[in-house]
């Protein structure tokens, strides 16, 4: 972690406080969680060492053990080897996601859901005390699922964190009731890592979590076994103080098994509410039009306050005439009042495709992400996305806010009935099969028939035996157009599909259109298979050795995914397949052989061959491949070579070469890469890179971490904008215009001069000051070195303008013409001598005026720096820079008069410090010359840094050796 500050045993628990806040934790590669949690390491020395200081106040070192124990236990973002691009992305992401959802209210159009809420949470109910367990109880249609959200997003901000576990009875029925657990951690912890094997390492993960510090809201939707409730939330005391776990459930003694004592049964809407919401879908207004007033009194009375049969059949009957509207009711009177036969009058009103879309839905991709199924759909020839929003106007299905299908139990369970009635009760005659045990019972019995369209099945270990079924796909399908096998736990496969045999092969019928199926067993598609209409070939994990045999005529074939398939020995000639888009070959550990017509692919976008150990070379990338957008070897550790480009490519845009033997990038190369936006060498074996590399017009990121023989970069693109460098050891020279750093920019934050930092991350950081402040002088004066080599000593020049802070605040009044098309941002500084081996200074900036949303004062930005230092009593200098960008979004155009800046710290009594604020413009930045440079710099104290050459001048022994003896001698670089 980026610290290691012990808090006091009197400070607050986080679930203490009555406001609400975030807090996102960023877990840097040097320290492991697991090494704070156990203590051992560079902890187990330290708290050695700290049991003799404390000899007479041990309880104190007790106290810091169990404060950084609880500290590990902390969610966040652990770095490890990541981008800190990428890890900054995701932030950013999560804090836009919550602040999305937590913007959420009540919406409008739910008619009659506040006087449900509020009879189920009555005034009295507090938010600190006690925890409250609430269960809604009802037949389907009721409206359950859409009072527990209602209360979920009215709710939510009172509360740390918030989760609404969705579709429970389901996800349980197909083994997923760990990935449940999983996603009640990843949701309350604001994470998303958990690894969760089994729901018994759940129930321990969600006890030892930290939860019970939290307040937390936890809605469990559609609950219909005593042993989910168990499994998720089995005791109060899993959760801190004011948490409320709120259950649906068709079944009460579910409710009562688990000791849930606050039970409310909706009755359904009242003839009012009825009204209102069912003309809302009608004719969508309050009330009805003319001609249609008993008409729809008919239609209410029919549905019987049920919110769904309401919503489904005004949906149905939208733009009508009466006759249809007669029509209806006519058929409402033979049906009865079964809630199914209601739903179905929706369902016989669409189109042929349009049913066939609903079915598909209703028994395979409820929950699924809506491109995910698009693209599926697709697969099979529907037009997926008119008949998807045809679906959601006919109220028969939703998009939730993370972009996943959300159908009612009632109508999948409506749906699954059309098909059962459709194939007078015969398994065999049924269109679609989606339990693994009604496949097997047609498998094993030769049921079999051509009317069989479409196999969507999930199993759980031990659940499909491939030895018990002779073919698994039989030629009497002769139209199945769709099949997806997966394995619910496929992460942690431990080979319980392996046969004895492995010769068999796997017969593809004719008109099929998608096939995936994880863990395939089999060696290599049949010799007789003629897969003429198939789209999407996904063998992830698969024994596939090779793909086939010659050519295999596949005009429409677009995507074919091998991912981890560990036996794959060489890919298939790919003349027959020339509509082919994508091409995944990862982790394919055997693969030594890439047929050469991959050459000829001109529609090909993607070519993935991440982790292919054996794979020595590449063919050539053609010019014919000009579809290509990205190429990924990384990995290949085989591979000592560039690849091979015979022309242009316009549209190679990711090149992704890390961890590979590569050597040399060939300058003749280069010219073919014009498009490149993204180029990753990381841990090659390049001592150079070529000197043309500027002729890479588009390229904004490029890589090169731990290139160990790299000696130095030659002058880069003006279209650079982001690059890491990290553990270069060799590397001696950077071009003048190197603009970037291994930060990403826009996210402000302090940046330490001390001896903390790496030399090469130091030697970075130089670079991305200049990015900050567009364009600054810094000299360096060069030294006898001690003991472990040189150092050099360089300082920041600060704008003239820096206004030094007596004390630990200032107020910096702003003239009236201080907001302007010039001014580019604010600059902090802070110089610390280290008494303490320990500290955190925190500043924050306040802006006072007229600002918006009516505030007279604006908290901009609350940062800090947290360090542990190794030289006491040594200056030590940090600086942050807040860009207009970031004033921007946060406070707007405001008539702000004053910034208010507060530095406060740890100890700050006990410490030397200096503390400087200045306005930043333009003109700042452009008025620095040599002349002045003197008077504008601020002390700043040692800071070692690699010695490093900057600019374009020639690599001269002479000058070097030179520069050794004039130890006091000013340089003055210009960073352009």
């Amino acid at each position: 972690m980026a610290s290691m500050k012990c808090k006091r045993a009197s400070s607050p628990s986080p679930s203490s406080s009555s406001m609400c806040q975030w807090k996102y934790d960023v877990f840097l590669s040097f320290r492991d969680p697991s090494d704070v949690r156990k203590q051992i390491g560079t902890f187990e020395q330290a708290f050695i060492d700290h049991q003799k200081c404390f000899e007479d106040n041990i309880m104190r070192v007790e106290t810091w053990r169990a404060t950084l124990r609880e500290v590990a236990d902390i969610s966040g973002w652990h770095l490890q080897n990541r981008h800190e691009s990428e890890i900054i992305q995701d932030i950013v992401k999560g804090i836009m996601e919550k602040l999305s959802s937590k913007s959420s209210s009540i919406n409008e159009n739910l008619i009659g859901i506040n006087s449900m809420v509020a009879e189920l949470i009555p005034s009295y109910v507090g938010f600190e005390n006690n925890i409250y367990m609430m269960g809604i109880c009802g037949m389907g249609g009721l409206g359950k699922t859409t009072l527990a959200s209602a209360i979920y997003y009215k709710y939510s901000d009172h509360f740390e964190s918030s989760s609404f576990i969705a579709n429970v009875r389901e996800r349980s029925e197909k083994g997923e009731l760990h990935k449940l657990q999983q996603q009640l951690l990843d949701e309350i912890l604001e994470r998303s890592n958990t690894t969760i094997y089994n729901v018994q390492v759940g129930v321990k993960k969600i006890k030892s979590s930290g939860l019970r510090h939290k307040k937390v809201l936890l809605v469990l939707d559609d609950v219909n076994h005593k042993d989910q409730l168990e499994k998720l939330a089995g005791e109060h005391d899993w959760f801190g103080l004011g948490s409320w776990i709120i259950i649906t459930t068709r079944d009460e003694h579910v409710l009562v098994q688990h000791g849930v004592l606050k039970i409310y049964k909706p009755n359904g809407l009242d003839d009012d509410d009825a009204s209102t919401l069912f003309c809302l879908k009608a004719f969508k207004k309050e009330q009805p039009e003319e001609g249609y007033m008993q008409l729809s009194q008919k239609v209410v009375e029919y549905a019987s306050g049920l919110p769904l049969a309401l919503v489904t059949l005004g949906s149905f009957l939208v733009g009508r005439t009466v006759e249809e509207w007669q029509s209806a009711l006519d058929s409402f009177k033979k049906i009865k009042g079964n809630i199914h036969d209601i739903l179905k009058i929706s369902y016989d009103g669409l189109e042929e495709m349009w049913k066939e879309i609903f079915l598909d839905i209703a028994c395979f991709f409820r929950g699924r992400y809506k491109d995910e199924v698009i693209q599926i759909l697709e697969n099979c020839d529907f037009d997926a996305r008119i008949g998807i929003s045809v679906l959601v106007e006919k109220s028969l299905l939703t998009v939730d806010d993370r972009g996943c299908f959300r159908m009612h139990d009632l109508l999948s369970e409506m749906g699954q009935k059309i098909i059962h009635f459709e194939s007078g009760g015969k398994l065999g005659k049924q269109s679609r099969l989606w339990l693994v045990e009604k496949l097997l019972h047609v498998l094993e019995n030769d049921m079999a028939t051509e009317a069989i369209q479409a196999i969507v099945i999930q199993y759980k270990e031990n659940d499909f035996n491939f030895e018990e079924v002779p073919e698994v796909l039989s030629s009497k399908m002769s139209n199945l157009r769709l099949m997806i096998i997966k394995e619910t736990d496929s992460w942690h496969y431990t080979g319980y599909l392996a046969v004895r045999n492995n010769q068999r092969q796997l017969f593809v019928p004719n008109q099929l259109r998608h096939l995936s199926w994880d863990f395939c067993p089999l060696k290599c598609l049949s010799s007789s298979s003629q897969p003429k209409e198939l789209v999407q070939l996904d063998l992830c994990n698969s024994r596939i050795e090779y793909l086939w045999e010659g050519v295999m005529r596949s005009v429409n074939l677009k995507f074919i995914n091998l991912c981890g398939s560990k036996n794959l020995i060489r890919t298939p000639d790919f003349s027959g397949v020339p509509m082919l888009e994508g091409l995944d070959l990862s982790e394919c550990h055997s693969l030594v052989e890439i047929h050469p017509s991959i050459g000829q692919l001109s529609k090909l976008r993607y070519l993935l061959l991440e982790e292919c150990e054996s794979l020595t070379d590449l063919p050539c990338i053609s010019a014919v491949m000009q579809s290509l957008t990205e190429l990924e070897l990384a990995w290949c550790s085989k591979n000592s070579s560039f690849p091979k480009f015979t022309g242009i490519m316009k549209s190679l845009s990711k090149l992704t070469l890390c961890w590979t033997a590569i050597k040399k990038v060939p300058p003749s190369l280069i010219k073919c890469l014009t498009a490149l936006t993204f180029l990753d060498l990381r841990a090659t074996n390049l001592k150079c890179l070529p000197s043309n590399m500027d002729n890479l017009r588009s390229l904004q990121t490029l890589y090169l971490n731990y290139c160990k023989k790299l000696k130095s970069l030659p002058r880069l693109p003006s279209t650079i904008r982001c690059i890491e460098m990290k553990d270069c050891d060799s590397l001696k020279w950077l071009p003048a215009r190197v603009k970037l750093s291994i930060w990403s920019q826009p996210l402000s934050q302090w940046l330490p001069y001390d001896e903390r930092f790496s030399q090469k991350e130091f030697t970075i950081l130089f670079y991305f000051l200049q990015g900050l402040l567009c364009r600054k002088t810094v000299y360096g004066t060069a030294s006898k070195g001690e003991e472990d080599g040189s150092i050099t000593e360089f300082q920041i020049i600060m704008p003239s303008c820096l206004t030094e802070i007596v004390g630990n605040s200032i107020s910096i009044e702003l003239p009236s013409n201080w907001y302007n098309s010039k001014w580019i941002g604010l600059a902090l500084w802070a110089s610390v001598s280290h008494i303490s081996s320990i500290f955190g200074i925190r500043d924050h900036e306040v802006a006072v005026g007229k600002m918006p949303q009516n505030h007279c004062a604006f908290e901009l930005f609350t940062t800090q720096i947290n360090v542990k230092v190794k030289i006491k009593h040594c200056f030590n200098n940090y600086l942050l820079y807040l860009s207009r960008d970031d004033w921007l979004a946060t406070v707007g155009n405001g008539e702000c008069r004053q910034i208010k800046v507060i530095f406060e710290g740890d100890k700050l009594y006990e410490m030397e410090t200096e503390f400087g604020v200045s306005l930043v413009y333009e003109q700042d930045v452009e008025e620095f010359t040599q002349t002045n440079v003197q008077c504008l710099i601020a002390s700043f104290g040692k800071v070692p840094i690699y010695k490093l050459t900057v600019g374009d001048d020639d690599d001269d022994d002479e000058d070097d050796d030179k520069d050794d003896d004039e130890d006091e001698r000013y340089k003055f670089y210009e960073i352009l």
